[in-house]
């Protein structure tokens, strides 16, 4: 298949072998060695019809965070190295261009049906949880909103990502809790309620997380079972998101098959 455009990408040891198994035509995943050593890059048919670069940059910015967090909901936790598009170029020559966003494209797709007709076997979505659940995220809302957010939680140190990620997990929970009841999901069989309660304690309280919190002080009595490890709270909630997803999609979509785990 030609494209237009063609991304580099850097990820983790995990990447060869995920080109192997990621379906679909939303985004292609390739590698190669030459003389510099393994060079890993992308293309997308949803960029394809796009001229202007800056926009480019932010549809690009935006599949990014929706393949992340599809591949965390489908491991279930944030332990890999996150993917990551650095720079763009037409396939033909010419100038490299930045990968960035200052605003999240919310529906970053070219919503054109014949990217999804008459793919072969080896290309169905379905052969890998991952790519499965991005192809479903262009026409479900409920699906996209979670990849977003999941794909936003920062595995950096730096403070201010840190009080970010808290917040952003929340958020996550909000999604998970709003949608498992609006789609009448057995929230109470697939959430483990004791740690998520501990989040909650330590998320909400300024007396125990600073200015990592929720909210800001309350002057109530600080809990003592609380969650404090933004690592341990991150793989909680992305485990709680794989729980929804899989309860979600079979709800929805009557897809049983097992989950393709990614490591």
């Amino acid at each position: 298949m030609s494209y237009k455009w063609e991304f580099s990408i850097s990820a983790g040891s995990y990447y060869p072998s995920l080109t192997e198994r990621f379906g679909g035509n939303d985004i292609c995943l390739a590698y190669e060695n030459d003389d510099l050593g393994m060079q890993f890059f992308g293309f997308s048919l949803h960029i394809d019809a796009l001229s202007e670069p800056s926009h480019v940059a932010q549809r690009l910015y935006s599949l990014q965070v929706l393949l992340n967090g599809a591949l965390r909901v489908s491991s279930g936790h944030t332990n890999m190295i996150p993917i990551m598009f650095h720079q763009f170029s037409l396939c033909n020559g010419g100038s490299n261009h930045n990968v960035y966003a200052e605003s999240i494209e919310e529906s970053p797709f070219d919503l054109n049906p014949s990217i999804d007709k008459d793919l072969p076997y080896w290309k169905d979505p379905k052969n890998n949880y991952s790519s499965y659940i991005l192809n479903k995220s262009k026409y479900d809302k409920v699906i996209r909103e979670l990849l977003f957010l999941v794909g936003m939680i920062s595995t950096t140190n730096s403070a201010t990502e840190r009080v970010l990620t808290w917040s952003t997990l929340y958020k996550i929970l909000d999604c998970v809790k709003h949608y498992s009841k609006d789609f009448e999901l057995p929230y109470d069989t697939f959430a483990d309620k004791p740690r998520i309660n501990e989040f909650t304690a330590a998320c909400n309280n300024m007396s125990i997380l600073g200015l990592n919190a929720r909210h800001g002080p309350s002057g109530n009595k600080p809990p003592k079972k609380v969650m404090t490890c933004l690592n341990e709270a991150s793989n909680l909630i992305v485990s709680l998101s794989q729980s929804f997803m899989q309860h979600y999609r079979e709800s929805l979509f009557g897809y049983t098959e097992q989950l393709d785990i990614e490591s």
